[in-house]
């Protein structure tokens, strides 16, 4: 079992690392996609990929004969660390994995709660002037999300390190003892967090039925003698759409590659080892990011900005002036 989650690792882990750089580079290189919703997206993608580096380090110290797993030289649920030479190196890369592993999970949540905010708080106010036309939204502001994300995660890190319980487990370095209480740090945020994003799908999808049936009943309204305030809104609308699609699938994503790890999480702690979910747990943990860079770079603003920079030459000056503005909700 041990050497099968390690070349799950082997495989896994670089496509992983190499799909959060992507989404990181292109974000940093693209001005376009830096708006709210994406700037979620990109602190998410920074945490997948530290947190995958864990699943990275984990391979080499295998190779260098660091014990890191339950069954690698003593029985499951010994949380005695002094039994481990290596325990410090073990303690230290539980710990980053805890911290980072919630990381990757509150920002999901956060985007989960951006979508819900965006669709049934939220009460925008087109304002215009000129070129420099905007949408304005009030208390609305990602300092909060930062605030809650990294401090939650290093208060929920640091108390399992303060009572020493990092340590070799199945799928490496991290909390001992399947049934220990501190792996309730772990499943508690799982659970809320992914029974909250279950039930604001549902809700989100049921809006979007209504929504749908409205916009078709309006639709001749709507393209009647449009004048450009009223035509720029509309665009402004219909990108609006495009992002709260952009972040739905990520959440769905979150759902999917998080259950597989909730579900093996919880037998343990009930001492009951199920290997297909084991086998899952180390597939999914570190294939996320990997599936969080097809939703970038299948978007409809990634496509447009990269046509416009692949093909610039083929567009007249008064074209490249339009495409920069395509996109007003970045403005």
């Amino acid at each position: 079992m041990m050497k099968t989650i390690v070349l799950i690792y082997i495989i896994c882990s670089p496509i992983s690392i190499a799909a959060s750089l992507f989404i990181i580079i292109t974000w940093g290189l693209f001005a376009k996609l830096k708006h709210q919703g994406s700037n979620m997206i990109f602190f998410q993608s920074i945490s997948d990929f530290l947190f995958t580096l864990k699943y990275l380090v984990t391979v080499i110290l295998y190779f260098g004969g660091i014990p890191q797993f339950d069954d690698q030289s003593f029985p499951v649920g010994n949380n005695n660390l002094d039994k481990h030479n290596n325990s410090v190196t073990c303690f230290i890369l539980g710990a980053y994995g805890q911290f980072f592993g919630q990381a990757t999970v509150m920002w999901c949540f956060m985007m989960t709660i951006k979508v819900f905010y965006s669709f049934f708080l939220k009460k925008p106010q087109f304002s215009t002037r000129g070129l420099s036309r905007k949408k304005h939204y009030q208390g609305d502001s990602i300092k909060y999300y930062h605030l809650f994300v990294w401090g939650f995660c290093t208060v929920n890190a640091v108390i399992i390190g303060a009572f020493q319980q990092y340590g070799p487990s199945s799928n490496g370095c991290w909390i001992v003892g399947d049934q220990n209480p501190f792996r309730l740090f772990e499943l508690i945020p799982l659970y809320i967090t992914l029974s909250i994003s279950i039930i604001i799908l549902i809700a989100i999808l049921i809006k979007m039925r209504m929504r749908e049936k409205q916009r078709q009943t309006s639709h001749n309204a709507l393209y009647t003698q449009l004048s450009n305030e009223a035509y720029e809104s509309q665009v402004y609308h219909q990108q609006e759409r495009e992002f709260r699609m952009q972040l739905i699938k990520y959440i769905v994503i979150f759902v999917v590659f998080w259950v597989p790890p909730t579900i093996l999480r919880t037998l343990e702690f009930f001492r009951y080892e199920e290997k297909f979910f084991i086998l899952m747990d180390a597939a999914s943990v570190s294939l996320q990011a990997a599936a969080n860079s097809i939703v970038w770079v299948t978007s409809p603003q990634f496509f447009k900005l990269i046509k416009r920079k692949v093909k610039p030459s083929f567009s007249s000056p008064q074209k490249q002036q339009a495409l920069e503005s395509v996109y007003l909700i970045n403005k």
